[in-house]
């Protein structure tokens, strides 16, 4: 008589974490058999056996990362996309900050554009919620949507306060961030900014206008500090520098490509253009290129600095590889009057011989293009009016992956600081005169 096949035992899944500490208790107590381990823990011999086979690895796991609370060790079918977004939501979980299931996907979907995957990759519902299920994310109800919001220590707010993260509060950033409100919790009906990046989808609106967008909420012109719209601001060719800010392979390569940016490209090109015809003919004139790059190893980045840790994360701008360099129509010549600066951090003076130099030219006044706004723009523009250097920005020369951002800056903060905002048309036939 044929005997019946034996039942397949039911597979009990267990964390990484638990995985390590069964190595550390081995490790300690040489004596300790696999049977003892095995009734301990629940688990077959032959289980304890190969988590022991694998001791290094397990013992390798950080206790306190994502990674520890996962259940299964398969390899997932996009390794690189996983261990990215992991990563990222450690940094932006750590912060308290809540991530809702659409963020997810669409922090999914920019990191395998960034690897070249995007075609290959969907970040569908599924894959969400296994990734979820991995790495044993506690969540909460999203009332108003049907996502999931994913919560870590989240600490309590005053009923009708934003919550942003340190990231937020700054507006600097080298990535295509984009920030929208979103519904309120039930808890405490909090107003929450969102991280996320545009779609393919997603529809521009030119800059200067207050109306909602896809891409950010809207918002009201200062009626505290109304800016007279009366005064236009000069422009004078003396003792000026044109800086043309980060415009690299890397950098454009992660924003999402849309009419705007294609847009702000062209007019960015035809400016750098002009500014070097013009130069053969004024010696007042000097042009400045200015890029970020990075050693190999990334020795100047602090794990402090989330915008730079990610820029680790994802391999760029490292110096020497095609995505440190400019793009093409805005790559300085080889003339010494074509300088080039190379700068560690978003502020184009910061460590850099940037204000030698202008001064060394007897430049009073700058010019700044570039991307992002909110980033090098924002920033090296800061440290100028400290310097004391007349200050323009080319509105339509500099870009942000935010509208908001882009017209807040444009439209109020800038000009209430004193900084001319000015038409590159304006420029163009000043530089052609």
């Amino acid at each position: 008589m044929p005997q019946e096949p034996k039942p397949k035992k039911k597979r009990v899944p267990i964390t990484a974490l638990t995985k390590r500490n069964i190595c550390i208790k081995k490790r300690d107590n040489a004596k300790l058999r696999d049977e003892d381990l095995a009734r301990e823990y629940g688990l077959d011999r032959s289980t304890i056996t190969k988590i022991l086979k694998n001791r290094e690895k397990w013992l390798a796991i950080d206790p306190n990362s994502n990674n520890a609370k996962q259940k299964t060790q398969k390899s997932p079918k996009f390794p690189q996309i996983e261990e990215s977004l992991a990563t990222w939501l450690d940094i932006v979980l750590g912060e308290g900050a809540p991530v809702s299931d659409m963020q997810l996907q669409e922090k999914a979907l920019e990191i395998a554009q960034t690897y070249g995957i995007r075609n290959e990759f969907q970040a569908s519902n599924g894959w969400i919620s296994k990734f979820k299920l991995r790495h044993q994310f506690r969540s909460g109800e999203s009332p108003g949507a049907g996502d999931v919001s994913l919560q870590v220590n989240q600490q309590p707010t005053i009923p009708g306060t934003s919550v942003l993260s340190p990231a937020e509060h700054s507006y600097v950033n080298l990535f295509p961030t984009t920030y929208s409100q979103t519904s309120n919790t039930k808890s405490n009906q909090t107003s929450t900014l969102s991280l996320g990046t545009s779609t393919p989808s997603t529809s521009f609106i030119p800059y200067g206008t207050s109306h909602p967008t896809p891409m950010g909420t809207s918002y009201s012109p200062s009626r505290i500090y109304p800016i007279p719209s009366s005064i236009t601001p000069s422009f004078s060719l003396e003792n000026t520098a044109f800086l043309f800010c980060d415009y690299q392979n890397d950098v454009i390569g992660m924003n999402q490509n849309s009419q705007t940016l294609n847009q702000f490209l062209s007019r960015s090109r035809q400016l750098f253009r002009a500014v070097h015809q013009a130069k053969q003919k004024r010696n007042s004139i000097t042009s400045v290129s200015i890029g970020s790059s990075f050693r190999p190893g990334y020795p100047e980045v602090s794990p402090n600095n989330q915008n730079f840790v990610l820029l680790k994360l994802y391999g760029r701008l490292i110096e020497g590889t095609k995505g440190a360099e400019f793009i093409d129509g805005l790559v300085p010549g080889e003339s010494e009057d074509d300088i080039v600066i190379k700068k560690r951090r978003l502020d184009a003076f910061y460590n850099t011989d940037l204000k030698m130099i202008l001064e060394s030219r007897n430049i009073k006044h700058i010019v700044l293009a570039g991307i992002n706004t909110g980033g090098v723009i924002l920033s090296t523009t800061r440290s100028a009016c400290d310097m004391d250097f007349r200050i323009t920005v080319v509105k339509e020369c500099c870009f942000d992956g935010s509208e908001t951002v882009q017209n807040v800056l444009m439209d109020e903060i800038f000009p209430r600081q004193g900084v001319a905002v000015m038409n590159v048309d304006v420029i163009l036939n000043e530089l052609r005169v």
